[in-house]
């Protein structure tokens, strides 16, 4: 049968059974370890406790978000899931999270082995298990260090299947005046302020997480000749938007009648396409490798358009 179990209405319990039974003798089942901190790139403890009459409970208290945990009886038959796990005898508690995984295990009356699959968190990940009875509890504090980062294999587009449209924009807009009796010229760089814009996203919640704070370059695609390709692009694997080089250092003369006022317009029209990546990295002491899904947007400068009118 499912057990629902409040933390705070656990402590209530404990506590009330506490006081109402201060006369009552009882085995001081608690261990010597209150605190531990375990390597979050599969460490192992075992908490040995001085008798067997205690059940435990799981808290976790890293940050504002809950975790789906599976408990499972001796047997290894699943008993139930929750947020707040509670086990009542022999068994283990199981949180496989997408981040963070570990088994807290009781296979023997008096102990408890805590197995870390991994933290793949750039921050600690910590709970807390409280083992008690009707009469007494004690709290138990875990820290579970982040493993080594995740290193880069390979990455992969969708060059076949991807979105596409041309949007045109207005870089610049002014007037220009001429009020001598000869032409006058213009000089300018239509490329100047043109952006070259490209930026990777995805909703798995690990996917900036696993490679570490330095910025990973890797290839990406590019339009050429109106076909998604890869021809040599680089940018940063990152969630921020980027801004990439665009070295077209193109300049045009705009000549300017004598005595005159012209209205100058400069727009350039912007190749944008979004297409799907798989990533693939590989943490190097488990040999684990994770799979990535995500979605690049590009937005690439394109031919340009001047447009003059005269104002006078």
């Amino acid at each position: 049968m499912k057990k629902c179990i409040d933390l705070t209405a656990y402590l209530l319990i404990l506590l009330v059974f506490y006081s109402c039974n201060g006369d009552v003798f009882v085995d001081d089942f608690r261990s010597s370890d209150s605190e531990l901190t375990l390597d979050g790139n599969g460490d192992v403890a075992v908490i040995r406790f001085a008798s067997s009459n205690w059940d435990l409970l799981i808290y976790t208290h890293s940050d504002n978000f809950s975790y789906p945990y599976k408990i499972y009886d001796v047997d290894g038959n699943l008993t139930t899931t929750g947020e707040v796990p509670y086990l009542e005898g022999l068994g283990k508690i199981v949180c496989d999270e997408e981040l963070t995984g570990f088994t807290i295990e009781r296979s023997n009356s008096k102990e408890l082995k805590i197995t870390v699959d991994e933290n793949a968190r750039s921050i600690h990940f910590q709970f807390m298990i409280m083992v008690g009875n009707e009469y007494e509890y004690q709290e138990i504090y875990v820290d579970i260090s982040p493993s080594d980062r995740y290193v880069f294999d390979r990455i992969t587009y969708s060059l076949d299947a991807y979105s596409y449209k041309r949007e045109t924009y207005t870089l610049k807009d002014f007037v220009q005046t001429n009020s001598s009796d000869i032409f006058y010229s213009h000089v300018w760089f239509p490329y100047e302020n043109a952006r070259y814009e490209v930026a990777f996203g995805s909703n798995r919640s690990e996917a900036f997480q696993l490679l570490g704070k330095d910025n990973l370059t890797v290839e990406i695609p590019s339009l050429e000749d109106g076909r998604l390709g890869m021809n040599g692009k680089q940018a940063q694997y990152t969630s921020m938007q980027q801004t990439l080089p665009f070295p077209n250092t193109e300049q045009v003369e705009v000549p300017i009648p004598p005595n005159s006022i012209q209205h100058i317009i400069l727009k350039m029209d912007y190749e944008w396409f979004e297409t799907e990546y798989t990533l693939y990295a590989t943490q190097p002491k488990t040999g684990k490798q994770r799979i990535i899904t995500g979605m690049l947007q590009s937005k690439i400068p394109g031919k340009y358009y001047l447009i003059r009118e005269n104002l006078k």
